[in-house]
C-alpha cells in the first residue's frame, strides 16, 4: 500500500492542477464544488485521474459521495486496503 502522505500529496496535486490553483491552496478539507468550483465534468475528469494514478475504480454512485479531498483520500485508501483477487 502506498504511504498516506504520498496519497494525500498526489490527490492534492491532481485537484490543484485541475482547478488551476496552487497545491498550497488545497487542504484535506477542501470542497471540490464550494472551494475549487468543480462542475460535473471536472468531477468525472478527477475520478478518471484517480483511477489512472492509483489503479482504483470510482463508480458514478461513489463519485457523488466524494465532496472533499479527504473523501477522495479515504476512497483510495479503502480500495488500496482491499485484497486483490487472484487470477
Amino acid at each position: 500500500m502506498k504511504d498516506m502522505n504520498e496519497i494525500t500529496t498526489k490527490i492534492v496535486k491532481i485537484a490543484a492542477e485541475q482547478a488551476g490553483v496552487s497545491p498550497d491552496q488545497v487542504a484535506r478539507e477542501t470542497h471540490f464544488v464550494n472551494d475549487l468550483n468543480f462542475d460535473s465534468l471536472d468531477a468525472v475528469e478527477f475520478a478518471m485521474s484517480l483511477e489512472d494514478e492509483f489503479g482504483v475504480t470510482v463508480p458514478d454512485e461513489e463519485m457523488e459521495n466524494i465532496k472533499t479531498i479527504d473523501d477522495a483520500i479515504e476512497l483510495v485508501k479503502k480500495q488500496s486496503d482491499e485484497p486483490v483477487a487472484k487470477k
